[in-house]
């Protein structure tokens, strides 16, 4: 660690993604907008990219279990009437017409809570001890108990992987950030619908925060399991 502005302040990778004090945030990656068989798709859509980062996601995840990372889904869910928690101005941005994707009104269609659209998709099952927590808007960070939970779990830092980047991958890691977390994103285990705004988004996290690949952060976590295993081992002895 080193000091700054008279804090403590963590000075490397390995600090800032110790799996004692961080979580791995997966955001909506669920039926309703990953799965093959989500309705859109029985409509003729095509898979959604978000389906590439499956495998990555899956490693990664491993290997925070195993060493202890704190593993946290998010979910979005509008409820069968959505007119109970859409607000006009909600209804506004997603009715009107993007260059990138035209409406977003199907992302509300394909979030009814208390449905199979919003579960995790079995690819990558929550297990009981992992936090899954519903969320109204784009971010994991507005109008839920994700901090509150994170807090309490004692996490300091958040990396946040899921779909879309540059919507509510976007906006999770803003609410990371000034949330005062440490916070990182996943460059290989994140995924939009538009490669274009895929490539705006990542450049925009280049600028900001730190982005290990899945690769480069699993064998950190691994790294610090075995680490953690051999000092059992040890006071065993």
């Amino acid at each position: 660690m080193r000091e700054a502005y008279g804090k403590l302040v963590y000075d490397s990778l390995e600090e800032v993604v110790d799996p004692r004090h961080t979580a791995l945030v997966v955001v909506d990656m669920q039926n309703g907008l990953v799965s093959l068989d989500r309705p859109s798709a029985r409509e003729g859509a095509p898979p959604p990219n978000a389906r590439a980062i499956i495998p990555a996601l899956q490693r990664l995840i491993s290997a925070g279990r195993a060493s202890g990372v704190k593993i946290v889904y998010l979910v979005v869910g509008m409820g069968e009437d959505p007119s109970r928690v859409v607000s006009p101005a909600f209804a506004y941005y997603s009715l009107r017409e993007s260059p990138y994707h035209g409406s977003y009104a199907g992302n509300i269609r394909a979030s009814a809570d208390d449905s199979w659209d919003k579960e995790v998709i079995p690819e990558l099952e929550p297990q009981p001890e992992d936090v899954v927590i519903l969320k109204r808007r784009l971010g994991g960070f507005w109008g839920t108990h994700l901090d509150s939970t994170l807090r309490g779990m004692g996490v300091e830092t958040v990396v946040v992987t899921g779909t879309a980047t540059a919507g509510c991958v976007l906006d999770t890691v803003m609410g990371a950030f000034v949330n005062d977390y440490y916070t990182l994103y996943v460059p290989d285990c994140v995924s939009d619908g538009n490669d274009k705004l895929q490539e705006m988004a990542l450049a925009f996290f280049r600028d900001r925060f730190d982005g290990p690949t899945s690769g480069e952060l699993g064998a950190l976590w691994d790294a610090a399991a075995a680490k953690s295993g051999a000092e059992q081992a040890a006071a065993r002895a």
